[in-house]
């Protein structure tokens, strides 16, 4: 390949990376104008993505994604110059992201195969869809729908100039026409997303009914129970409008009554005769009903807070580095630390030795110096390996919209801690992890919206996602307000499964019972679906957080929602630690000092033991002392006293070194130390043989200032001990 060549392949690359990420962009976007169809800046960006889209894929002769967006680009230009286009034809939407979504398999087959650049027959047909749509538009009945509005729109402004007398009637004609035109426009909205009502009582579910039921009728598609299913609607409309009934409908309520009475005493058939009747009645009664449009199901946390359709983000140059060589500095500068750990140990020998104090000032001064500047320099190339949360979290709104539309609820999505960041090798996984979350939040927690209804509950159910930064982690936490998690159901699942006993059953708590949901294989679904039910999602998810030594928490609220935290490392790369020496025996470990609540001494005649261990009390807490020798198999070594047991005497004539435990809850556990030999930085590194990552209390060794190696205690799996 000539230098060109190389060039283009180069460039090409990025113009993949930047479809990618227009993908991304388009996808929030397009929740967003669902939720706020009006918004000139979200229709605008839109329209620039497309242009964007159009110009870059001409250049490298992608013509599938050239055509297919300058045919959505006329759309948006069309939606621009008049933004009530959307509100007229919701469909568009879903023909906009029906567009993102061939881009992005447009973009996954061009790395498998660098020539899938010209259109195919769907792509023709997608065009023709746009086509159709652009036809509607432009459709002569819409123009006069536009005209129709318009009147509406200048007549009311002239209502409060007229007398009182004339207004009545032109309030009611205006009402009247106003319907009609929604109900003219019904094909284009889709019948989902009209609410019909009448002097206050909500008729929508009947009218639906009804609707459907005649559609069959029509098309002989019935069975034998749709006439009483029919006639157990028309009832339930016609009592309904007759209870609050005005004297403008009476007379049509009446005539449905007298039908329905027809129909019922004569035992007639649902033939075309009487399809065609009832079919008359609904239309004229529709009339007669306030009609409302639903917004869309789901929003992000911008269109929540704001209404707008999207917030600019701040541009951000960037350049595109190999991970590889990111990696590659961090061990060197994991190198230099171990050399800046030699010279404060060089520095302690030489005032052992006697050297001239000025001297020794001086080279404590440089090697101080250089300490810093090598944490300084680690921290920056650290902050070059991570990314921000939003690089995950931007694909949610979209799927949450997706499968609330595809079962049939209604969930909206709030997102916070999106500038959160999280290191770039994170990034699969727990994108992974918390697509099965968020998707078994809206297909198993909320319920319908009819349940949410039943339940006094809003409609509209909501999926959360907040993320916030801790000292050396970050907590991810997928919070929904569905129905909570049946600990009564998962118990008795896991025992089909044998995934636990009846004893163990009776004996666990709500809260042991909620992790269950992570067994694989386990699932509360009687049915599995394409969405769920096979019990594999929350087992990913569980796989995914002990990969990175993170940390699961289920929080759950029955009848009120449920809430999963997952807690991660900020990054997986080298770390540098501030650390206590322990010399326990003969040996030399790390305890990281994050995990280091407190150290204590305490005399060995205040140290007592029972059958569970050994205990001593301090700031009236009784802390418990986990036998570190034992776990380590140091308990024959010299050079310290053991945590004595039952059958051991305790040792009165010296006091013992406690360290007591940092946990996730308030420590009352500790482990004892022979000696304390001091505080000093430490770059952990992870075990490279398989044999020494199976050891159970150890999460890394690192290498001192002297040259020694010591392994770092692993204070979690102490305090599981």
């Amino acid at each position: 390949m000539s230098v060109s060549d190389e060039n283009l392949a180069e460039l090409f690359e990025q113009y993949k990376d930047e479809v990618r990420e227009t993908i991304g962009t388009l996808d929030n976007e397009l929740v967003a104008i669902e939720q706020e169809p009006t918004s000139s800046e979200t229709i605008f960006s839109l329209f620039r993505h497309m242009h964007s889209l159009k110009g870059s894929s001409k250049m490298f002769n992608v013509d599938n994604i050239a055509n297919i967006a300058h045919r959505l680009e006329d759309l948006m230009s069309m939606i621009d110059k008049n933004n009530a286009i959307l509100t007229k034809h919701p469909k568009i939407i879903d023909l906009l992201f029906k567009g993102n979504d061939i881009f992005r398999d447009i973009i996954a087959k061009l790395e498998e195969d660098i020539s899938y650049t010209t259109m195919t027959v769907e792509h023709a047909a997608f065009i023709g869809e746009i086509q159709s749509q652009i036809d509607k538009i432009n459709r002569r009945d819409s123009q006069l729908i536009d005209s129709a509005r318009k009147l509406i729109d200048d007549l009311e402004a002239l209502l409060p100039s007229l007398e009182e007398t004339e207004t009545e009637n032109l309030k009611k004609d205006i009402v009247d026409v106003n319907n009609g035109l929604t109900l003219a426009t019904l094909d284009e909205m889709g019948s989902s997303q009209i609410r019909f009502n009448y002097n206050g009582a909500d008729l929508t579910q009947d009218v639906r009914a009804m609707e459907e039921l005649l559609t069959k009728f029509k098309d002989l598609k019935q069975t034998p129970e749709d006439a009483d299913n029919f006639m157990s609607a028309a009832n339930k409309l016609y009592n309904a409008m007759a209870d609050v009934a005005t004297e403008d409908a009476m007379s049509l309520i009446a005539e449905l009554g007298d039908g329905l009475t027809l129909f019922s005493e004569r035992h007639l058939e649902m033939d075309l005769m009487m399809v065609e009747f009832f079919t008359a009645m609904l239309n004229e009664l529709k009339e007669k009903f306030q009609v409302e449009v639903e917004s869309p199901a789901v929003k992000t946390k911008a269109s929540a807070k704001s209404g707008a359709g999207t917030s600019k983000e701040p541009q951000v140059k960037t350049i595109r580095v190999d991970e590889a060589k990111i990696d590659l500095f961090l061990e060197s500068v994991g190198k230099l630390i171990t050399k800046s750990e030699i010279l404060n140990h060089l520095q302690f020998s030489f005032r052992q030795a006697g050297i001239d104090i000025a001297l020794l000032r001086d080279f404590s001064t440089v090697s101080r110096t250089i300490s810093n500047d090598i944490v300084n320099l680690q921290r920056s190339i650290m902050e070059v390996r991570q990314v921000e949360m939003n690089n995950i979290l931007k694909k949610f709104p979209r799927l949450v919209r997706d499968i609330s539309h595809k079962i049939g609820k209604e969930a909206e999505m709030v997102i916070s801690g999106e500038r959160v960041p999280i290191d770039k090798s994170l990034l699969d996984d727990v994108e992974q992890a918390m697509v099965h979350i968020v998707r078994n939040a809206v297909d198993h927690g909320l319920e319908t919206p009819e349940e949410r209804m039943a339940a006094n509950k809003p409609r509209r159910g909501t999926v959360n996602i907040n993320v916030t930064p801790e000292e050396a982690a970050i907590y991810i936490e997928v919070s929904d307000d569905g129905r909570g998690l049946n600990i009564e159901k998962i118990k008795s699942k896991a025992l089909e499964r044998g995934a636990i006993t009846d004893e163990q059953a009776q004996a666990m708590t709500d809260k042991e019972a909620s992790m269950l949901i992570f067994n694989s294989g386990l699932s509360t679904k009687d049915q599995a679906t394409d969405l769920s039910g096979r019990g594999v999602g929350m087992d990913v998810v569980m796989t995914n957080l002990k990969k990175w030594n993170g940390e699961v928490v289920v929080d759950n609220y029955p009848g009120r929602g449920l809430t999963v935290g997952l807690r991660l490392p900020v990054t997986n790369t080298l770390l540098t630690k501030e650390a206590l020496m322990l010399r326990v025996g003969s040996s030399t470990f790390c305890l990281p000092l994050e995990f280091v609540n407190e150290i204590v001494t305490v005399p060995a005649e205040a140290v007592h033991h029972h059958k569970e261990g050994a205990v001593f009390r301090h700031r009236d807490m009784v802390i418990s002392v986990i036998d570190l020798k034992g776990l380590l198999g140091l308990a024959n070594e010299t050079g310290g006293d053991r945590v004595p047991t039952e059958t051991e005497p305790l040792k009165s004539s010296k006091n013992r070194i406690f360290v007591i435990l940092r946990g996730k809850i308030e420590s009352r556990q500790s482990i004892e130390a022979d000696e304390i030999l001091g505080q000093q930085k430490i770059v952990i590194k992870e075990f490279e043989l398989e044999t020494f990552r199976r050891l159970p209390y150890f999460n890394g060794l690192t290498l001192l200032g002297d040259g020694r190696v010591v392994l770092i205690l692993d204070s979690e799996k102490l305090l599981d001990s």
